[in-house]
């Protein structure tokens, strides 16, 4: 059994939903308070496909924004991906995972198939992401958070298109609906 060390606590064991929603509120001041900036993931994002592809025709990848790559965003994506991987080797129970637990358990579908469904889906999540102007955590924790009604109006047809596209998936898949 795992030691109750304020170590595994913080960077080990999984948090509460209302930690986690506490810490990720205190975090929208902090960057403002040190970095004087909203914080989002998917300009990060798009410093890792600029880093990868090099995409030189497209506009969006050529703004002010991404004239530095190798900024706080790029390091914020890596720490995402690092600690994760971190968390997973201290708690003990690193695996690799090639699934999505509810969704591939009740929903069978070959591994290629599967690759492709969530690669397509990523880049339609990306999409949508450069449509909306940003983010669900950009829109919902930092637009909100300054009240924004753009934010506010995005963040509920986030919520709405997200809950219909998931039954309309499961209804598809299974058969069943909401």
């Amino acid at each position: 059994m795992m030691e109750h060390t304020i170590f595994n606590v913080i960077f080990v064991e999984r948090w509460q939903w209302w930690a986690g929603g506490i810490a990720l509120g205190l975090t929208v001041p902090l960057f403002y308070l040190f970095f004087n900036t909203a914080l989002g993931v998917s300009t990060g994002y798009g410093n890792l496909v600029k880093i990868a592809l090099h995409p030189k025709k497209l506009r969006w990848f050529n703004s002010e924004k991404f004239s530095d790559v190798w900024n706080w965003r790029f390091f914020f994506m890596a720490g995402i991906i690092t600690g994760g991987f971190l968390s997973s080797i201290l708690s003990g129970e690193f695996s690799l995972k090639f699934f999505m637990d509810e969704f591939t358990g009740f929903i069978q579908m070959p591994f290629t198939v599967s690759f492709f469904y969530m690669f397509f889906g990523g880049l339609l999540l990306g999409l949508g992401s450069r449509i909306a102007g940003g983010c669900t955590s950009g829109h919902s924790i930092h637009g909100i958070s300054q009240l924004h009604f753009p934010s506010i109006i995005i963040t509920i047809f986030f919520i709405l298109f997200g809950a219909a596209g998931a039954n309309i998936v499961r209804l598809i898949f299974t058969g069943r609906g909401i």
